[in-house]
């Protein structure tokens, strides 16, 4: 692997999550947990290598409680190389019945604390010109169902904050810092009774915290492949151009 330092994900207890600590720790990781329950938390150990996996009860819509959490990690095992942005919540009401307290509480776990924790753990990737970030995001805003108001916009602004933040990366300075947006597709989770299996994911992220200095940042990708949305037609003619003279 091109990275160096421990791995973090939120939403390691249950779906996805779990899915990806056991695979990291089963390919050699020390691999952080975060969650907000620490049963599920237990169990997700339970499945890994006890000497490779551990957790931090931790909300991180609450900055101060993730900063500090993410701190103790560094501070434990050294260098965070690799923060996946994985905890989300998708609370199945209609618009008009849903308080303005639990909108806000659902932004601030979907969008609130993925900015939390970028902003606790970019600064020491700066400074080593070393870390991967990868934001777990849905393409759920492009076609809404009912239901779905505060989970489609929340995951509506997190395509805007993976490029903005990485267009705020010096490219020249620090191309070995990499952020980008992955989408799972369909997968069976607390989320879902359908799709492929959580296990399957971890080779799609892994791929992408894989990626060498210089390699891909600001993009998204579905399960294996880029997508590049909103982009029109002459903009597609001159990727692939590029793409065919060995330019991107």
């Amino acid at each position: 692997m091109t990275y160096p330092g421990a791995v973090v994900i939120t939403g390691a207890g249950t779906g996805i999550g779990r899915a990806l600590a056991i695979g990291f720790t089963s390919d050699g990781c020390r691999v952080i947990g975060f969650g907000r329950t620490a049963a599920t938390l237990e169990e997700t150990q339970r499945l890994c290598s006890k000497e490779l996996f551990s957790y931090k009860v931790a909300d991180v819509s609450d900055d101060a409680a993730a900063s500090a959490a993410l701190a103790q990690v560094a501070a434990e095992t050294g260098p965070i190389g690799v923060l996946i942005c994985n905890a989300a919540v998708y609370p199945r009401v209609y618009f008009l019945d849903a308080p303005a307290a639990d909108w806000a509480q659902a932004l601030g776990i979907n969008v609130c604390g993925v900015a939390n924790c970028c902003h606790a753990v970019l600064p020491a990737m700066l400074a080593r010109n070393a870390g991967r970030i990868v934001v777990f995001g849905s393409l759920a805003d492009y076609n809404p169902i009912p239901a779905s108001s505060v989970y489609s916009a929340s995951k509506g602004a997190l395509h805007a904050l993976v490029r903005a933040l990485a267009s705020e990366i010096d490219r020249s300075r620090y191309p070995n810092v990499l952020i980008n947006e992955f989408n799972p597709g369909a997968t069976r989770t607390g989320m879902s009774d359908f799709g492929h299996d959580p296990a399957l994911v971890y080779p799609w992220v892994k791929r992408l915290v894989d990626f060498p200095a210089g390699g891909p940042t600001g993009r998204m990708f579905i399960c294996d492949r880029e997508v590049f949305l909103n982009e029109g037609v002459k903009a597609k003619i001159k990727r692939r151009l590029l793409r065919a003279l060995g330019r991107s």
